[in-house]
């Protein structure tokens, strides 16, 4: 999905033009396409979507999908010296990653006048079209186009906290460390005041895998964590507490296998992440993200998760450690819990999910796919299906989906919605219910980098 306010890149054209950055005859050098194209990569870039790993800043720009729209490299080139928003920074990697590019500071002014400058209640449009969201708020078609089963239904629009949101806005703006930030606040305000109702829209698709994600370059369940809390200050999250880890134990214990470091650490969620951090000499925070990263199949390597993190522990201070038999334990369970539901699920080479649904265990070319990847498959599974059941739950009390909870204007009962999910679908979880505030003391910028370093490695592996 593409949601832009109506006419956006005509608002960017008559941006540029009224700050000097290009003239009219310019412009005209470039086909409508091809602008099209450009002016969505600006957009991704400013709202710091398609992160490049090699730079934070940056953002992935591929050449395969540039050639679709700008067949040739020179005249992409041509168009960056022509229309400077965007600026080369990493160069194309072979087998490891793309070019990546980075918003320039004369285009982030531009974003910014831009979003001031579309009408109120112009109206939304995807992909050139009218926007028209799905009633449920929820496609019925998934990612691989096959038909969505999910009937529950979700909100579709959203109302901001915008008294809130704006003081974050303006407390970010007090720096220049948070550009994106900026951005993706200002896209979101533009977004609601563009829309007819005044209320920021949201439509989900359901992965191949089961999981339900917001549509957008920019949204509620995608963006920065305090942006999201100031959006929705005075609401409720309602998140499964220590999710797959929770849930691995389990699926293993279903069929008999011992799990005594899983269990330990589900019993003793804080204690264990207080210990981790003092053997790898990194935050809670970052400890948090290595045991999140161990399930998704990371190991703890000189090339593993720890290199991501940027945390500097020898081979030799892990060894032996209570982190690294954990490690281990994960990539040994994970066999049998795969073999489980490999063989109740019909038909070769094929695995079923607690969410009804299939992958194949075969790549294209024969080979065996990776078991990190389909126990993902597997946790994100019986993550849906618990979702699914809290929304019937909840009914109307629910604002917005994330992948292992949801956001509620109102408290929750969080003992009597753990019976519920018992009965529902056999899996006992807890859950952990906090009142979003606006905290304008948060360092933000550590905070947003370790989770989008969590969102990195369940993405890698979401089906």
């Amino acid at each position: 999905m593409n949601l832009k306010p109506r006419n956006f890149d005509e608002v960017i054209e008559n941006v540029l033009v009224d700050k000097g950055v290009c003239t009219s005859d310019i412009l005209n050098k470039y086909s409508k396409k091809e602008k099209s194209y450009y002016f969505n990569q600006f957009l991704i870039g400013a709202t710091n979507r398609r992160k490049h790993p090699k730079d934070e800043y940056a953002f992935l720009l591929y050449s395969s999908e540039r050639r679709k729209h700008i067949p040739r490299a020179s005249r992409f080139d041509d168009m960056i010296k022509d229309i400077p928003l965007i600026k080369k920074s990493c160069n194309y990697w072979a087998d490891n990653w793309p070019n990546g590019y980075r918003v320039t500071s004369a285009g982030y002014n531009i974003f910014s006048a831009c979003c001031k400058a579309v009408p109120s209640k112009c109206g939304l449009y995807n992909e050139g079209k009218p926007y028209n969201p799905p009633r449920n708020g929820i496609r019925s078609q998934l990612k691989n186009s096959n038909k969505c089963s999910i009937e529950v239904k979700v909100p579709k629009e959203i109302l901001l906290n915008e008294l809130s949101l704006r003081r974050y806005l303006k407390s970010l703006q007090q720096s220049d460390n948070h550009r994106n930030m900026i951005s993706q606040i200002e896209y979101l305000l533009t977004l609601a005041k563009a829309s007819k109702s005044g209320l920021l829209p949201i439509t989900y698709v359901q992965s191949n895998g089961g999981r339900l994600y917001a549509e957008g370059s920019v949204n509620l369940q995608n963006c920065k964590r305090e942006i999201r809390k100031a959006s929705l200050a005075g609401m409720f999250d309602v998140d499964i507490e220590n999710c797959h880890y929770n849930l691995l134990e389990q699926m293993c214990a279903r069929i008999g296998i011992k799990t005594p470091r899983i269990s330990h650490y589900v019993r003793n969620k804080k204690q264990v992440r207080k210990e981790v951090a003092t053997t790898l000499q990194c935050t809670e925070e970052q400890a948090k993200v290595v045991l999140i990263a161990l399930i998704y199949g990371a190991n703890l390597g000189p090339r593993g998760v720890l290199k991501k993190l940027d945390i500097d522990t020898s081979d030799e201070a892990i060894k032996d450690t209570w982190i690294s038999k954990l490690a281990e334990e994960v990539t040994n369970v994970r066999r049998y819990v795969i073999e489980d539901y490999t063989a109740r699920t019909r038909g070769c080479y094929k695995i079923k999910n607690d969410a009804g649904m299939i992958v194949k265990t075969i790549t294209e070319n024969g080979e065996s796919v990776k078991k990190s990847k389909l126990l993902a498959h597997l946790l994100h599974g019986a993550e849906s299906l618990i979702l699914q059941h809290m929304i019937s739950f909840l009914g109307d009390n629910v604002v917005l989906l994330q992948h292992d909870g949801v956001t509620c204007p109102n408290p929750v009962d969080t003992d009597e919605l753990s019976d519920y999910i018992a009965e529902k679908t056999g899996y006992r979880v807890q859950f952990d219910i906090e009142q979003l505030k606006l905290d304008l003391n948060v360092d933000a910028t550590d905070r947003f980098q370790q989770q989008d370093l969590e969102d990195i490695f369940e993405d890698e592996m979401a089906a």
